[in-house]
């Protein structure tokens, strides 16, 4: 018995090589591997896949890989700043406007 290639077996459970190579762009955008972007993409583009929906897949990417950002960003604004210092470590004009901590803009004064 000799093992089939991966996107056979994987096209046999169900996943086409379209969506194969939806899943590997979003995991190169997850790895910061910017040569498995590159074969992927071209790859996509040879099948016929739009723009959109790749944009669609790196989106997802994105999504996924900011949650544990998000999380260490917190974790150092409570162990550096504390609950009430705002962005900058004091009263920012995000705060005072009725944002969120850490939701600076151009108007904040801590840039």
């Amino acid at each position: 018995m000799t093992a089939q290639p991966q996107t056979e077996a994987a096209t046999q459970a169900g996943l086409g090589e379209t969506t194969l190579n939806l899943i590997a762009l979003g995991a190169a955008i997850g790895a910061n591997a910017e040569r498995a972007f590159r074969a992927h993409h071209a790859r996509l583009t040879e099948l016929g896949v739009s723009n959109d929906d790749m944009i669609e897949a790196v989106n997802m990417a994105l999504r996924v890989k900011g949650d544990p950002h998000s999380q260490i960003m917190a974790l150092a604004q409570t162990a550096l700043v504390g609950e009430g210092g705002g962005c900058c470590g004091g009263a920012c004009a995000c705060e005072e406007a009725g944002g969120q901590k850490g939701d600076c803009g151009d108007d904040c004064d801590c840039k």
